[in-house]
């Protein structure tokens, strides 16, 4: 015969006197005979792994609370049981992952966090390939020093990619070359395009916009070494007497080995674009939270994220991506011979 679940009087600390009353909802109701002291006690125990689950595919703490039928406070402290549970994302991918790819795409994404007078970056990268996500840090800022500690995680797990795709960050390339001498680094046109565009000022001074659709023109798509030159020489021909076309000319023909770093490897990107969507995808996730109190707690919450992405399958993957539906980035990297845990059921 079973025994009934004896509770612990909140104000005497003992069992032996307490007795149960009546049943609410999901609640029961204890009187303790020795302090006549009432207290309730909650016997629905929801599910952990499946609030974590939903809370980092974007529900607030709010709709977790309506959907489990428990508060936003409960809501928010089984979350962060459940991320403390977790294991340290850099510290998984040393142990199980090993199988990357020769590309990284790297960036900064910058969140709220609170202390700080301004947001600070998440630094993170995404092997190309396999979309997966091998280490990621939280920095004061994108300076050389944060950006030489990010790579310096690379070199441990002894990933040395051969390509480097990124936006036009002096303090990244030069942290890059420190730790991967020999690594080619693609600057996205993208973003090289959009710099030229703010130091035109051509979306409020048409001035110069006949250069900046120049530029568009020769950074248009995936082309031959012949075609870029070509279309390069055009440009200098019609517009070289222009100062300041001629100081946009220049300033390509600067960059040209970084523009066209691509070509070194086969299928290689030459935009950051699949960073960026990973980025948009992170800032979906954080709209509900609004921020975070601590850097503890946005460091905790983004080891959660981060593990969570690389667990999921994905579904949604086009053009030379298509192998990548229903098959998740972890199983792709992990070591073989190797069994991964069970973290999010």
């Amino acid at each position: 015969m079973g025994h009934m679940k004896k509770y612990i009087c909140p104000r005497c600390k003992i069992t032996a006197f307490v007795i149960r009353q009546r049943k609410r909802g999901k609640s029961i109701t204890y009187l303790c005979k020795t302090c006549c002291r009432y207290f309730s006690v909650n016997v629905h125990f929801p599910d952990d792994v499946s609030i974590l689950v939903d809370h980092l595919s974007g529900l607030s703490y709010r709709k977790l609370a309506e959907k489990y039928r428990i508060t936003k406070s409960t809501a928010c402290r089984i979350v962060l049981n459940a991320l403390g549970r977790l294991p340290n994302n850099n510290e998984f991918t040393k142990q199980y992952c090993s199988r990357f790819s020769q590309v990284l795409l790297v960036d900064g994404k910058y969140i709220h966090v609170k202390g700080y007078d301004q947001k600070i970056p998440l630094l993170w990268g995404i092997d190309y390939f396999t979309h997966d996500i091998p280490v990621f840090t939280l920095a004061p800022s994108e300076n050389y020093q944060s950006w030489a500690r990010f790579f310096s995680l690379y070199r441990i797990l002894n990933y040395l990619p051969q390509l480097l795709v990124c936006d036009d960050n002096a303090s990244l390339k030069m942290a890059a070359r420190y730790a991967f001498p020999k690594i080619r680094i693609q600057t996205c046109w993208n973003h090289f395009k959009e710099t030229i565009r703010k130091e035109l000022n051509v979306r409020s001074d048409p001035t110069y916009r006949y250069v900046s659709r120049a530029v568009d023109n020769i950074l248009l798509t995936r082309q031959p070494t012949e075609t870029f030159n070509r279309r390069f020489g055009n440009f200098f021909t019609k517009y070289g007497s222009d100062p300041v076309a001629r100081e946009v000319l220049t300033n390509i023909e600067r960059n040209k080995e970084e523009l066209l770093a691509y070509k070194w490897i086969r299928r290689a990107p030459f935009t950051n674009n699949l960073m960026e969507c990973f980025n948009s995808h992170l800032e979906a996730r954080l709209t509900p939270l609004k921020g975070f109190n601590s850097y503890a707690d946005a460091r905790l919450w983004l080891n959660g994220y981060v593990l969570k992405r690389r667990f999921t399958a994905f579904t949604s993957c086009s053009g030379k991506f298509r192998h990548l539906n229903r098959k998740r980035s972890i199983d792709i990297t992990k070591k073989k011979g190797i069994d991964l845990p069970i973290l999010f059921g």
